[in-house]
C-alpha cells in the first residue's frame, strides 16, 4: 500500500516545491523590473528556456525532430502566445502591485478555465460549479476593489493575465489529445523566443549595469520550478495537485513581507479565501463527477 502511495506522495512533494519556487522566483523578477526592462528579462528567461527545452528533447526516445512533429501545429503557437502573454502581463504588474495582491488576483485562473470551458468547449456545468465560480467572481471583486486603491492599470493588467492563463490551460487540455508535455515544453519555449526576441534586444542595457546574479536566479528558478511542475505531473494525476497550486499564495505573503515589505489588506485576504475555497470546491466537484462516470456511468449525473 505504501509503495502504491509513493509516486503520488512525491508527485505533490514536487508540485508543493514548484509554488514555492514561482513565489521566490516572482519576488525576484519584481525586483528586477525596477531596474531592468521587461521585454529584456522576457528575452533572457525565454532564451534559458528553449536551450534547456532543446536539450530535454534531443535526449528523448524521439529526439528533436519527433518533439517538433505536433498534431496541431496552430494549437500549440496558441498556447505559446497566450503563455508569453500571461507572463509579461505578470511581469509588468509588479511594477504596480504587491507579491500578494498579484498572486490573488492570478489564483482565479482555475475559475476563469472553467467559465472558459463553458463557453468554448460547451462544456457543461451544474448549479454547484456555478455558485463556485460566482463566490470566486465576488472573492475577485472584494480584491480588486473597483474604486478602492488597488483598482487600476495593476488590477486590470493582473486580471488580463488571468485570462491569459486560464486560456492557455483550455488550449493545453485541447493540445494534449495531439502531443506530449515535451513537446508542450518545447514549443512554449520557442514561441516565447520568437516573440520576446526582436524587442528584448532593443532593450539590452549596458553590460556592466545588469544584475547577473539576479537575472540567472530567474532563469534558473524557472526552469526550476517548471521541471518540478513536470516531474509531478509525471508522478501522479494532474487532479491530485492542482489544490496545491493555490500554496503559492500561502508563501507569497510572507515571501512580500520580508522582500518588500509588504503586508496584504484584510479585503485582500478575504477575496484570496473566497477565491481558493471556490476553486478547491470546483476542483472537488470536478472530480467527484470523474470518479462516479468512472464506476457507475448510468448513475452519473448530466451535469459536474
Amino acid at each position: 500500500m505504501v509503495s502504491a502511495l509513493s509516486p503520488r506522495v512525491l508527485g505533490i512533494f514536487f508540485a508543493i516545491a514548484a509554488t514555492l519556487i514561482f513565489s521566490m522566483q516572482d519576488a525576484m523578477t519584481k525586483q528586477l523590473v525596477e531596474t531592468h526592462s521587461v521585454w529584456f528579462i522576457l528575452m533572457a528567461r525565454y532564451w534559458v528556456h528553449l536551450i534547456v527545452a532543446t536539450g530535454w528533447a534531443a535526449s528523448t526516445r524521439k529526439g528533436l525532430a519527433g518533439t517538433l512533429r505536433t498534431g496541431n501545429l496552430k494549437l500549440q503557437i496558441t498556447r505559446g502566445a497566450l503563455l508569453f502573454a500571461e507572463i509579461s502581463l505578470i511581469t509588468i504588474s509588479f511594477s504596480f502591485l504587491g507579491l500578494a495582491e498579484v498572486t490573488a488576483v492570478l489564483m482565479a485562473h482555475p475559475l476563469i478555465a472553467t467559465a472558459l470551458a463553458v463557453v468554448i468547449l460547451g462544456e457543461p456545468v451544474g448549479w454547484r460549479r456555478v455558485t463556485a465560480l460566482l463566490v470566486g467572481m465576488i472573492g475577485l471583486l472584494i480584491i480588486v476593489q473597483p474604486g478602492g486603491d488597488i483598482w487600476g492599470p495593476g488590477a486590470l493588467v493582473v486580471l488580463a493575465a488571468a485570462v491569459s492563463f486560464g486560456l492557455y490551460q483550455l488550449f493545453t487540455r485541447m493540445a494534449s489529445a495531439h502531443d506530449g508535455p515535451v513537446t508542450h515544453f518545447f514549443y512554449v519555449g520557442l514561441i516565447g523566443t520568437i516573440m520576446s526576441t526582436y524587442m528584448g534586444l532593443q532593450h539590452v542595457p549596458a553590460i556592466e549595469t545588469i544584475n547577473w546574479t539576479l537575472l540567472s536566479l530567474v532563469c534558473l528558478s524557472s526552469m526550476c520550478a517548471h521541471f518540478s511542475l513536470m516531474k509531478a505531473l509525471s508522478l501522479t494525476m494532474a487532479s491530485d495537485i492542482q489544490p496545491f497550486a493555490y500554496l503559492q499564495l500561502v508563501w507569497a505573503i510572507p515571501v512580500g513581507f520580508v522582500v518588500f515589505g509588504d503586508l496584504p489588506t484584510t479585503t485582500t485576504l478575504l477575496g484570496a479565501v473566497l477565491i481558493v475555497g471556490a476553486g478547491l470546491f470546483t476542483l472537488f466537484r470536478q472530480r467527484k463527477v470523474q470518479e462516479q462516470v468512472a464506476t457507475d456511468p448510468v448513475k452519473a449525473p448530466n451535469t459536474p
